[in-house]
């Protein structure tokens, strides 16, 4: 086997030879260009950088960012009920009580569920949320109407601190869910907080000062500053006599409003006396409760954060590429967080200068008022999820959070794969797990409005440093002149990772193998970043590995049958196997802000009878892939309960892979105010799947007409067994029509691609 390795290895060098290009960066002298001295100072001795503010929401794990800290939470969890997994969905949909978040019956599922999902993402930071708006849902049972406002029998009382013994099998016919014995709950089956499993910290609930708003069947008052504080310390108090090492994240302000007084401005400006702002005013009686009690009830101070900022067509976070001026304004952006008298394009910019810059203000108001106290954001965004400016705005407001001490931080986006490259460009840059350093040194440009500049190494040690550098010009490339100024050594080679707008992956763009006095020239492309690893190590050089060729092979689409559709019920039927995914071709109206659905399939395992159910979603017209390899619920109609437990999900996803029909339904469809509209707003114009083409000539395994390299490539990696071939692949692969495909076959091939003149198959 390793003789064929080798002899594989050099046959495919051979091909190489023949197909490769030469990588490289985009030449300044062809292009529009402007100049720009990066100076890193290594002299500095740097800031540690905590690793949590490289986080995200829990709904985002599986958009690729390598996120090292998660939360749970959003308005969903101001209601959730920890004992049965019903929650409410408040104003933000008809303020439904349902098993939204979690179909399970076990307690505590969904911080459970974080736990898992932790741990299968190398997270090693978990944030949930516990509840203390003063109810939660008691009931799955749909829409909850103005008479049955709370206290009634759609919701059950949440009460912090439970008067007798903690129970690990809560009682569901109190009325009453308890947060210290979810929290007991959640040690017992996890770990405490500092476990690997365990949940790290809690956060005081979701957004108080929106309830009124948000959650008004439960909360119909405006909140008051003494019942934030009242509720705060009792539930700080309840956690932590059950876990004392669990960090406490309050108040978690939605926005600026509540930053400066708690959105009842009235009853702010009659009773803030000498506080400057709200969260002055929060701290300073957090402190007092600690001081009270003897223990600290607050460890990090806990905002979210959504920029404000908007450009000419005077819609917040436009993304729309034509808009150059929105552009440039998203890209400015993060620096109302930590610029002195910077004026944003917003209200906040307009009104608000007195807290400007807000991370300042933020550290200005916790040295006064409760030193020792971290700072958060567990919700933010800049926008641009799917446009390169939104990646560069992530990529400077994680370097703002670094500078200015921010503990910890938490991406609120859904499908914006820029903005996870932003945080790749971080944690993840190259693919294999290398990060930015975790301290923090000086790095300036000439001018940070045109490019920005962040340098790290990894604790004292000096010999690799870290360097990202951004491009905010729309046409210009940037000619970067890197000077690593007052090192003790001499930095030997550079590797120059890139984010551009052309993909929103990271791509290995060059790398150079001598560095001479320290400084070297990047040419950055027009709005793009690079991460640079440069090494005094000559042996750490990293090449430009050429990119694996792409293994295509040739399909065509076979469509289904659709029957029914009233009210967005269907039938669809194929006439082979479905396979693991089925592509939907769909329009929706105008005016359409999101339609979801699903697929469902009668399925038994083990003696058992189940609906198995596998969804969909689209905010766009145009292709949408519904994966019947990832079912996630299955119900069982004999007990009347869904579950999503994974092993079982697995096997019945090898069963319905295998199925020729199924129901394919529309579920919901909202529109600009996300109200629910007609299904007929969506319009099924194809259902089908994709199945390999034969081959129809020796040689050609991926049925694109023409014996090739790619080919020559799948059958290397045949032979290797890397990959496998369908029985017409290897009739075909048999390419010197000896009856057998092996090592010979590989041989001819190369040889049929040089031009020497062979034949291919015995058809041939």
């Amino acid at each position: 086997m390793k003789k064929i390795s080798l002899f594989v290895t050099a046959l495919l060098m051979v091909s190489s030879a023949i197909t490769s290009s030469a990588a490289g960066v985009v030449s300044a002298e062809d292009t529009n260009y402007y100049e720009m001295n990066v100076n890193v100072d290594m002299a500095d001795g740097g800031k540690a950088i905590s690793p949590y503010i490289y986080g995200i929401n829990d709904h985002g794990l599986d958009g690729g960012a390598q996120a090292n800290a998660v939360r749970q939470g959003g308005n969903r969890y101001t209601a959730y009920n920890w004992e049965t997994n019903y929650s409410n969905a408040g104003s933000d949909w008809h303020n439904s009580s349902d098993d939204y978040l979690s179909i399970s019956d076990v307690p505590g599922a969904c911080a459970t569920k974080l736990s898992e999902e932790a741990q299968e993402n190398n997270i090693a930071y978990k944030l949930a949320t516990l509840q203390m708006c003063g109810y939660v849902s008691a009931d799955k049972s749909g829409e909850v109407s103005a008479e049955e406002a709370a206290p009634s029998e759609r919701w059950n009382k949440v009460v912090a601190k439970k008067d007798g013994e903690l129970s690990l099998t809560p009682d569901l016919t109190d009325g009453v869910v308890y947060m210290d014995e979810y929290v007991n709950y959640l040690v017992d089956k996890l770990g405490d907080s500092k476990t690997a499993t365990g949940i790290q910290a809690y956060s005081l609930d979701n957004e108080p000062a929106l309830w009124s708003n948000t959650h008004s069947l439960i909360h119909p008052g405006v909140l008051s500053r003494q019942e934030l504080i009242d509720k705060s310390v009792e539930l700080a108090k309840a956690v932590k006599d059950v876990d004392s090492n669990a960090e406490i994240f309050g108040p978690a302000l939605y926005g600026y409003t509540a930053y400066d007084h708690l959105q009842d401005d009235d009853e702010w400006k009659a009773n803030k006396g000498d506080y400057d702002w709200f969260i002055s005013y929060y701290l300073d009686e957090m402190k007092k409760a600690e001081e009270e009690s003897g223990k600290r009830l607050l460890d990090v101070l806990d905002i979210h954060y959504y920029t404000e900022a908007k450009g000419t067509c005077d819609t917040r976070m436009c993304e729309d590429p034509t808009h150059t001026e929105c552009i440039d304004e998203m890209l400015q952006s993060y620096r109302t967080l930590c610029e002195e008298g910077y004026v944003e394009n917003s209200w906040i910019g307009q009104w608000c200068q007195p807290n400007i810059p807000i991370l300042k203000r933020m550290q200005e108001s916790i040295a006064n008022y409760y030193p020792g106290t971290k700072l958060a954001l567990t919700e933010y965004s800049f926008g641009g999820g799917n446009h390169i400016a939104g990646g560069i705005a992530e990529i400077d407001a994680l370097g703002t959070f670094a500078k200015n001490d921010v503990y910890f931080a938490s991406l609120w986006a859904d499908d914006a794969p820029y903005q996870y490259s932003g945080i790749n460009m971080f944690t993840n840059f190259d693919g294999k797990g290398t990060a930015f350093g975790d301290t923090l040194i000086d790095s300036k440009t000439d001018d940070y409005v045109k490019s920005t500049s962040y340098a790290a190494v990894n604790g004292t040690d000096k010999g690799d440093v870290t360097l990202i550098v951004t491009n905010k010009n729309q046409t210009e490339t940037e000619k970067a002149t890197i000077n690593l100024a007052n090192a003790d050594t001499q930095y030997k080679n550079a590797a120059v990772y890139v984010l551009t707008g052309e993909s929103s992956k990271i791509v290995h763009m060059s790398s150079l193998d001598k560095i001479d006095d320290n400084t070297f020239t990047v040419d950055i492309p027009p709005l793009s970043a690079v991460q640079i690893l440069v090494t005094d190590d000559e042996s750490s050089y990293r090449p430009v590995e050429e990119p694996p060729t792409d293994i295509t092979v040739s399909t065509g689409k076979v469509s289904g049958k659709l029957t029914g559709g009233e009210e967005g019920k269907y039938k669809v039927s194929f006439d082979q196997a479905m396979g693991d995914k089925v592509v939907i071709d769909m329009t929706i109206a105008d005016g359409v802000a999101m339609a979801s659905g699903g697929m469902g399939f009668n399925a038994t395992y083990d003696g058992v009878d189940y609906w198995v159910s596998c969804p969909w979603e689209t905010k766009a017209s145009g292709e949408v892939i519904c994966d019947l390899s990832k079912p996630t619920s299955a119900y069982n109609a004999a007990t009347d309960k869904s579950t999503d437990d994974k092993e079982l999900l697995a096997n019945l996803a090898e069963l319905i892979v295998k199925e020729k029909t199924a129901d394919f339904q529309v579920w919901y469809v909202a529109n600009s105010s996300w109200e629910s509209i007609d299904p007929s707003n969506v319009t099924i114009n194809d259902i089908y799947i994709n199945v390999p083409l034969e081959s129809k000539m020796y040689g050609d395994l991926n049925a694109d007409g023409v014996a090739d390299m790619t080919d020559m490539t799948m059958m290397s990696l045949k032979l290797l067994g890397d990959i496998n071939f369908t029985e017409n692949q290897l009739f075909y692969a048999d390419v010197n029509g000896d009856g057998n495909f092996d090592l010979a076959d590989l041989s001819h091939m190369k040889q049929y691609i040089m031009k020497e003149k062979v034949i291919l198959g015995k058809q041939n």
